[in-house]
């Protein structure tokens, strides 16, 4: 009598399997089959901000969301008297996809980056203007008329220490502007500009 004959034939099938794995190079020790260690696929980075998060100043961070594309950019008196105003400036974005709620604006046409104190504030901010032109630091170009600031020291200023601020010393147009690497809403423009009379 032979093994086929002893056992029924879902035992056999068993039974050959095991068989077949006696001579195997398992690493099993029972000559069950081991089972394929399938790897997780690497989960794809998520994509760079538009401005280029990645080029923010260490330790800074602008999270999701990360600010629509730019209105204009808004520009009022701070402080000073004539022959010397401090000039402020931020950037407005356009709502899209709700972000001026998911910040904490509510359902505004157009908002701040973020709320004045938000920790990210400055950063989204950085990334929505990039770097000045002719400083090199974060914030706008400052403009009087058509030319930077920086070649009319008796008529405009950068701040010492702030690139949003610009002193003004005479009357005329004063114009901030921010860089190319953000995008810029169909009706929107890239720069705001200032009347001091």
């Amino acid at each position: 009598m032979n093994l086929r004959q002893l056992l029924p034939l879902g035992a056999w099938a068993a039974t050959g399997l095991t068989l077949a794995q006696c001579g195997s190079n398992s690493s099993s020790p029972t000559g069950t089959p081991t089972p394929p260690v399938i790897l997780p696929s690497p989960s794809p980075s998520a994509p760079p901000a538009p401005g280029g998060s990645s080029g923010l100043p260490a330790g800074m961070v602008c999270s999701s969301p990360t600010p629509p594309p730019l209105l204009r950019m808004h520009i009022k008196v701070h402080a000073g008297e004539p022959g010397r105003y401090v000039v402020d400036s931020k950037p407005l974005v356009v709502n899209e996809n709700g972000y001026c709620d998911k910040v904490g604006f509510g359902d505004w046409k157009f908002c701040e980056t973020r709320p004045e104190g938000h920790p990210e504030r400055e950063a989204c901010d950085y990334l929505v203007t990039g770097k000045a032109q002719d400083t090199g630091r974060w914030g706008p170009t400052w403009y009087f008329g058509d030319t930077l600031c920086a070649s009319l020291p008796g008529s405009c200023a950068n701040h010492g220490g702030n690139q949003f601020l610009a002193i003004a010393k005479d009357e005329g147009t004063y114009r901030a502007c921010a860089a190319e690497s953000w995008p810029v809403a169909s009706n929107g423009t890239r720069c705001g500009t200032l009347e001091i009379r």
